[in-house]
C-alpha cells in the first residue's frame, strides 16, 4: 500500500488548524501528521516530524511566515503551500516574501458558508498538496547567512547547458535572429514571453530584477497562479525591479521597458496594433494558458520575439514554444537542476522548441544580450 502524504498544518488559529486538517484528511491519501500555532513551533514540527508538505499561515506570532519559510528552506528544505487569509496589500506583500524565500504555491485559505465554495476549497487544496509532495525542493542558503544590502533569492548557480540533440548553437548578440521573418504588420520593440507554474514566482522574480531601466523589450509574464494574486504578485515585481510591472488590462499597450501580467482567468493576447486583448475562451486546461499568449506572439511578433518556459507540471507553454520557434523566435528553457517541477520545460526540449537551457541566474543576462541583437536588427 502506498503511504500516505504526510502534511504539518501551522496557523494561529485551533478553528482554522482543524479545519484544514479535515479537509485534507478526508483524503485518504493525505494525513496530517502535526499542527503548530506559530513559526517556532513549525520549525520544531517540522525538523521532527519530516513531513512531505507544510500548508503555512502568513501572520503568526514568535515568527511570521516569512521567517519560518527562509529559516525552513535553509535547515530542512520541504515543499510548502502559503495559506493567506486576505488579498489586502498587506498581507500579501508578506505572501509573495514567503514565495521569494522558497515556498512553492499560495492560496487563500477556505472562508465562508456556501457548502458548494468549500467544497470546491477544499478538492484545490487537496490537489495542491498533492502536486506540492512530489517536488524534490532544494536548500536555499538565505535563511543561514544574508550579505547587507543583497535581498538576492538566487538558487545555487547550475552549469548552463544545451537543448540536446537539436544542432542549434548558443546563441550571440551577432546571430540571436538569423532571418527577418515577422508579421509585416509587427510592431518594432521585440516581446519576450515568460511563462511558468508551480515554483515561478521565485524564478519570474530574479529574471525581473535581472532587467535593466529602459529596456528595449516588453515582457509579458504568464504564471499559474490561485485566482486573486496577479494583482499581489505584480505589485511585488514592481517592488524588486527597475521596470514598471502591471497587470494587463483589455488595450492596454504593449511598450518597450514595461512587464505586463496575465490577469485572473483571461488569457493574454497581442493585436497587431501592439495592445493587449484579453480572452475569455472557454476553460480547455489552464487560464491564462502559456501556449495561447506564446503563440499570439508568435503570429504578430515573429522572429522579434522571445520564449521562456520556466518550471511547471504539465505541458502548457511546450507548442507555445513551438509556435516561437518555428517563427525564428528565440526560446529558453529552465534547466532541470533548478527547476521545483521539470514538466513544462522537459515537454517544450521533447518537441525541439528550445534553442537554450539555462539556470535562473543566467537567463536575465541572455534576454539582455538576445534584445540587443533583435535591436540591431
Amino acid at each position: 500500500m502506498t503511504r500516505p502524504i504526510r502534511v504539518v498544518v501551522v496557523d494561529d488559529s485551533a478553528m482554522m488548524r482543524r479545519f484544514i486538517t479535515d479537509m485534507l484528511q478526508r483524503d485518504p491519501a493525505i494525513q496530517v501528521v502535526g499542527v503548530a500555532s506559530n513559526g517556532r513551533e513549525a520549525i520544531e514540527v517540522v525538523q521532527r516530524l519530516r513531513p512531505d508538505v507544510v500548508t503555512m499561515d502568513v501572520r503568526m506570532p514568535v515568527m511570521d511566515g516569512v521567517a519560518t519559510t527562509e529559516h525552513l528552506m535553509a535547515y530542512c528544505p520541504t515543499p510548502i503551500l502559503v495559506l493567506t487569509a486576505s488579498l489586502a496589500s498587506y498581507e500579501m506583500d508578506i505572501t509573495f516574501k514567503m514565495l521569494g524565500a522558497g515556498a512553492l504555491e499560495v492560496v487563500e485559505k477556505p472562508h465562508g458558508s456556501d457548502a458548494r465554495a468549500l467544497e470546491h476549497a477544499a478538492r484545490d487544496l487537496v490537489r495542491r498538496v498533492k502536486i506540492l509532495s512530489r517536488v524534490k525542493v532544494v536548500t536555499h542558503l538565505r535563511g543561514r547567512r544574508r550579505t547587507p544590502g543583497n535581498d538576492s533569492t538566487a538558487p545555487p548557480a547550475f552549469p548552463a547547458h544545451q537543448a540536446p540533440a537539436h544542432d542549434i548553437p548558443p546563441a550571440s548578440s551577432s546571430n540571436v535572429v538569423s532571418s527577418t521573418h515577422s508579421a509585416p504588420d509587427a510592431p518594432l520593440s521585440p516581446v519576450i514571453v515568460i511563462g511558468a507554474s508551480t515554483g515561478g514566482p521565485r524564478v519570474i522574480r530574479q529574471i525581473i530584477a535581472g532587467l535593466p531601466r529602459a529596456f528595449p523589450a516588453a515582457v509579458l509574464v504568464v504564471q499559474h497562479i490561485a485566482e486573486g494574486f496577479s494583482e499581489g504578485m505584480a505589485e511585488w515585481l514592481a517592488s524588486i525591479g527597475a521596470l514598471p510591472v502591471h497587470v494587463a488590462r483589455e488595450g492596454s499597450p504593449i511598450h518597450a521597458g514595461e512587464v505586463l501580467i496575465a490577469p485572473d482567468r483571461r488569457n493574454l493576447l497581442v493585436t497587431h496594433h501592439g495592445t493587449v486583448h484579453l480572452s475569455d475562451a472557454p476553460l480547455l486546461i489552464q487560464r491564462p494558458s502559456i501556449d495561447v499568449t506564446m503563440q499570439a506572439v508568435a503570429e504578430v511578433y515573429g522572429s522579434r520575439a522571445v520564449g521562456v518556459l520556466l518550471t511547471g507540471m504539465g505541458r502548457d507553454g511546450a507548442y507555445g514554444m513551438r509556435a516561437l520557434y518555428r517563427r525564428q523566435a528565440y526560446t529558453i528553457a529552465q534547466d532541470e537542476a533548478s527547476c521545483a517541477i521539470f514538466g513544462m520545460p522537459r515537454a517544450a526540449i521533447q518537441l525541439g522548441a528550445v534553442r537554450e537551457v539555462l539556470p535562473p541566474e543566467a537567463i536575465a543576462p541572455r534576454l539582455v544580450e538576445v534584445v540587443a541583437g533583435l535591436v540591431a536588427g
